[in-house]
């Protein structure tokens, strides 16, 4: 299809031009949707059963210009993908531990929440936002596997070490879901590309607005767990949120810092360390918090899902103009 805009299709100029705004207008359309979900959470619950089928198509069209050599690269050079991991999973957790305890009580159940959602894994919406931003989705790709991987033995370590607490979960069923959203769709773009020589990485930009009109969809309905605290809220709750959100961006300021000390020069894998340190599974979080702890421990699992989404939009725009000055 040519490149030149004036020769194609009005519908085709139409489907790219709706891509094309939603990719420049996130820090309003995710906002939005956040709202509508928490607000209006009848609108949205019908599509809840589908948000894997909906993340597994992302991760599709996001991989579909994935290079197998590059992901081969990626795992050759595991400097960047160990200090990932470490983050994530022992440095994150312990620093978040030591402030909820000082911010709530040692013996507080919030604490045990906060602890759980800087325990989990890196989120599976990782690969949009790497995507959305271009960066290295190789590294995304592999630091998320891996993550995944590991998070069925590091989340219960965490829990015992730092609140005492011991759980067991369905382990098989989470490494099913990760692999169906995440790893086979990935799988199958990037092996399609290379069976191709990179042929099928051309669908990458007609099927473009499909993955953005699928992101707002995905954040507003996982924010229709919220609507009952919204509905329902305390004071408790406010410095909660207060809380969770501060570490939010305090996530998204450190997961920069890492990638500006190991990627400076390097545009793609900046992005995609910087997503890679700063988001979590909050899905996961709120399911297990929901199986082994109490309501107070449920709401700084789930809160963090609108927090997460609109400072990815901000400060994914932070680091287009910023990269863009250096």
């Amino acid at each position: 299809m040519p490149d030149d805009n004036t020769t194609q299709p009005a519908l085709v100029r139409v489907w790219y031009a709706i891509g094309e705004w939603i990719g420049a207008h996130l820090m309003l359309v995710v906002p939005v949707m956040v709202a509508v979900g928490m607000l209006f959470p009848e609108a949205l619950l019908p599509f809840k059963p589908y948000i894997p089928t909906f993340f597994a198509l992302m991760t599709l069209q996001n991989s579909l210009t994935n290079d197998p050599a590059a992901m081969a690269r990626a795992l050759r050079r595991p400097g960047a993908l160990a200090i990932i991991i470490l983050w994530v999973h022992v440095v994150a957790p312990v620093l978040v531990w030591i402030a909820a305890s000082l911010a709530f009580g040692a013996n507080s159940p919030t604490v045990a929440g906060v602890v759980l959602e800087y325990s989990v894994p890196i989120g599976t919406s990782t690969v949009m936002w790497v995507g959305l931003f271009q960066g290295d989705m190789a590294l995304g790709l592999s630091a998320l596997l891996v993550s995944a991987c590991a998070s069925p033995f590091t989340i219960p370590v965490a829990l015992k070490l730092l609140v005492g607490a011991t759980i067991s979960f369905d382990t098989i069923g989470m490494m099913q879901s990760m692999a169906f959203m995440v790893a086979i769709p990935a799988l199958v773009a990037t092996v399609a590309n290379a069976l191709t020589h990179g042929r099928s990485a051309k669908l990458a930009r007609p099927t473009m607005p499909v993955a953005r009109l699928l992101l707002p969809l995905i954040v507003g309905t996982n924010a229709t767990s919220l609507a009952n605290y919204v509905r329902h809220p305390t004071w408790q709750l406010a410095g909660i949120l207060l809380f969770m959100l501060a570490c939010a961006m305090a996530s998204f300021l450190v997961g920069m810092a890492i990638a500006r000390w190991l990627d400076r020069d390097n545009r793609s894998r900046f992005v995609a360390t910087s997503f890679c340190c700063s988001i979590r599974n909050v899905s996961v979080g709120a399911v297990l918090a929901t199986q082994y702890f109490g309501p107070e421990a449920l709401f700084p699992a789930v809160i963090t899902t609108p927090f997460q989404q609109v400072l990815a939009a901000l400060f994914g725009k932070i680091m287009e103009q910023r990269l863009g000055k250096e």
